[in-house]
């Protein structure tokens, strides 16, 4: 039997090496409902929950606005995990409290709560106070969306000033309105269907239009709603839900207030999001990225993951680039995998740069997969 014995490691010295662990991602399937409740403290600000079970258990009612907007966004065909809700607050002002205006309620969820991405305001609010939140939505970080329920006749009838028109005229990327005389916060119902479809498993890239919204009744359902009413509704960039051919309950379309597509709008934030932090975890985790063309290869390989998941998902394919050229990339040319990612020449980079450590300029060009909402079919018949 041996005795005091030496050392492997002079001879065979292992290292192990535990990678650090990458950021989580935002799942991008947080909606934060806002109201009035006593049941959150001002303190908290904003509580989670995985159903409206545990918010019957915490003490909400089921005649509880919130409560009743909580059972829209799990009640859909595809259903999120979890839910946010925040509480309006009050503010002592020259020993004077008064409540919350809703864009500062919002903005305190908002540093309060950094994961949710849709945010809807489900308390009285004004016209004014729509504009004020889209207005400030546009702005923060992290990407966040706001969106909203209205009952006014007038967006029915176009009249000047309507909150669709109003938020169309500020072109609001970042809004989007429903109009619903059936249920307060009737959108609370698509975004509950967008939320849960937020899965990122193969080919799980969406769009919201005609969609069912379960639990909210169509704007014909018991009476007319004139096609020429849904058109102007639809002229401003707002959303209904209506019944199409007796057998379709569906939401049209899908639009934000400037007409962009929210199915745009949630990807190109998530696909922002993955890419900067993949960037960063490579930067985080590696010894150093040379400033050299292997150094720019590692970057542009970190980025070229975000752009093939985005593949998988199916909101990126194959296509012809229509667009100005970036680089090599030319009008005409074939994105093979619905993407391109180029750099600049590291040996053309400013000293100054080169010094400051920055890399050169990185373009990626995407080709959206897009969606087909509308259809034309011609049919000829020969006796």
């Amino acid at each position: 039997m041996a005795g005091k014995t030496l050392p492997l490691d002079p001879v065979v010295n292992i290292l192990v090496n535990l990678a650090a662990k990458s950021a989580v991602r935002k799942a991008f399937n947080l909606a934060l409902l806002i109201g009035e409740t006593t049941i959150i403290p001002q303190s908290e600000r904003i509580r989670t929950y995985t159903g409206i079970s545990e918010m019957l258990e915490d003490g909400f009612k089921t005649t509880d606005r919130l409560y009743k907007a909580a059972a829209l966004i799990f009640g859909q065909a595809k259903t999120p995990p979890k839910v946010a809700i925040g509480c309006i607050g009050t503010v002592t002002e020259d020993e004077t409290t008064r409540v919350e205006t809703p864009v500062e309620t919002i903005a305190a969820c908002r540093e309060a709560n950094g994961e949710w991405y849709v945010g809807i305001y489900c308390a009285d609010i004004t016209k004014a106070e729509h504009l004020t939140v889209a207005e400030y939505i546009e702005a923060i970080t992290p990407n966040s969306l706001y969106t909203y329920t209205t009952s006014d006749a007038d967006v029915l009838t176009n009249d000047d000033g309507n909150i669709f028109a109003a938020m169309k005229a500020k072109n609001y990327r970042r809004s989007l309105g429903q109009y619903s005389s059936k249920h307060d916060d009737a959108v609370c119902a698509i975004i509950g269907w967008a939320m849960g479809a937020m899965t990122g498993t193969a080919g799980s890239a969406y769009t919201i239009a005609y969609k069912t919204e379960v639990g909210v009744e169509t704007e014909n359902s018991s009476s007319v709603f004139a096609s020429s009413t849904v058109d102007k509704i639809k002229g401003n960039n707002g959303n209904v839900y209506i019944n199409r051919g007796s057998s379709y309950d569906i939401f049209e379309e899908g639009t934000m207030a400037d007409g962009t597509w929210f199915d745009e709008m949630i990807f190109l934030d998530k696909y922002q999001n993955d890419m900067q932090l993949s960037l960063m975890d490579l930067l985080y985790q590696s010894n150093k990225i040379a400033q050299t063309e292997a150094g720019m290869t590692q970057l542009k390989d970190a980025i070229k993951e975000v752009c093939e998941t985005m593949n998988k998902v199916g909101f990126i394919k194959s296509g012809v680039w229509n667009s100005t050229a970036v680089l090599s990339l030319a009008k005409g040319d074939t994105l093979p995998n619905g993407y391109l990612i180029q750099s600049e020449a590291i040996d053309e980079q400013a000293q100054a740069d080169r010094d400051a450590r920055k890399a050169p300029n990185i373009y990626v060009s995407l080709k959206l997969a897009g969606a087909i909402h509308h259809v034309t079919v011609q049919v000829d018949v020969n006796r």
